[in-house]
């Protein structure tokens, strides 16, 4: 049985637009927005399971991982913590 895995997150406010940018730290490249922090979090969690699911599979097929996204310059507004259960399916 796999444990949760916790991942770190960081949330940057767009002045501009008054939306949330929020990143995995652990996983440079990984990130998603919203109109809230509430929005953000939802969002990123979509965007972690499709990025493990990409990270698994170029492993599985022995191809490079995508490589990642310089983290964004502007200081987190906030920090936070996303745990998830990692699920594995077995395909023929």
């Amino acid at each position: 049985m796999f444990s949760d895995l916790t991942f770190n997150l960081e949330f940057q406010k767009d002045e501009e637009s008054g939306w949330f940018t929020v990143h995995v730290v652990e996983l440079p490249g990984c990130v998603s927005q919203g109109a809230s922090v509430d929005e953000a979090r939802a969002n990123i969690a979509d965007a972690l399971s499709t990025y493990l699911d990409v990270v698994f599979e170029s492993a599985l097929r022995g191809q490079p991982s995508p490589q990642p996204l310089p983290a964004p310059a502007a200081p987190p507004i906030t920090y936070g913590q996303l745990s998830v259960h990692p699920r594995f399916e077995v395909r023929v």
